[in-house]
């Protein structure tokens, strides 16, 4: 079985990348002046300090380019409210743009041999447990389709950052600061084909499994839809595949067959 705090850890580690993946795909078009995104990006895990217990994620992408793009960069770099290095960008003669706000670290670099501007974008730490550190050093490095906001299907991503929005509202109804509430780690995540179903609950029940205090109804998985983005809660009520299976036939999705049994 799963340590708790291990779960929690990479549970939230995965909301940080998920928010990262987002924020990357809503400035790709503005800091790059509209240039289609690449297929795939580098993903990669690193610890910002020596506890192993502080990690930070960061994704890397590239594409074909002419160097007007920096430029323009630069006025967007403002528009987001992104805090530039200047002394950097008067050095690198225009080829190398650095910042960052509150959450993040952007730096675009043209490189006129590949004819290519390279985007990094770093989230700010997110603290997790040791143990889950080392989970996170082992898979730390991998390639990744570029997220995709504005069309189905979702990435699992991108469908967290949406299940997470939606998580914040509920906790803000019916959880506390002290104890709110929290999707699971990645691996308790399902696919259903058409859609992705996120489970969920109280700080307090991953950490010590006490009893969530809901009120009845209110205690569903959240549905993702992967191709219109629709994100709902399940009534926890009724039956979920019941109603999992209804929503499948009224907007003409395939329904698995153990969930149609």
């Amino acid at each position: 079985m799963t340590d708790p705090h291990i779960d929690i850890s990479l549970a939230r580690a995965a909301d940080f990348e998920s928010w990262a993946a987002v924020l990357l795909a809503d400035w790709w078009p503005v800091l790059t002046d509209g240039l289609p995104p690449p297929a795939f990006m580098l993903r990669v895990w690193r610890a910002t300090d020596a506890t192993g217990q502080n990690f930070a994620v960061e994704f890397v992408a590239r594409q074909s380019a002419a160097p007007e793009v920096m430029p323009g960069a630069h006025v967007a770099f403002r528009m987001l409210g992104i805090r530039p290095d200047e002394p950097e960008w008067i050095r690198s003669r225009g080829t190398h743009l650095a910042g960052g706000t509150e959450d993040a670290i952007v730096q675009l670099r043209f490189s006129d041999t590949a004819r290519c501007v390279f985007l990094r974008l770093q989230s700010r730490p997110c603290q997790v447990t040791e143990a889950a550190g080392l989970r996170l050093c082992a898979g730390a490095e991998t390639s990744l389709r570029f997220p995709d906001t504005t069309s189905g299907p979702l990435d699992v991503r991108v469908a967290r950052n949406s299940a997470r929005h939606l998580l914040a509202q509920h906790s803000a109804r019916h959880a506390t600061p002290a104890d709110p509430l929290q999707l699971g780690p990645p691996q308790r995540v399902a696919d259903i084909g058409w859609a992705f179903i996120f489970p969920w609950s109280t700080t307090s029940w991953y950490l010590d499994g006490s009893v969530p205090t809901l009120p009845p109804g209110s205690r569903g998985p959240i549905v993702v839809v992967k191709d219109t983005g629709h994100t709902w809660l399940l009534d926890s009520l009724r039956n979920y595949d019941a109603q999992l299976t209804a929503y499948a036939h009224a907007n003409g999705y395939r329904v698995p067959m153990e969930q149609a049994r």
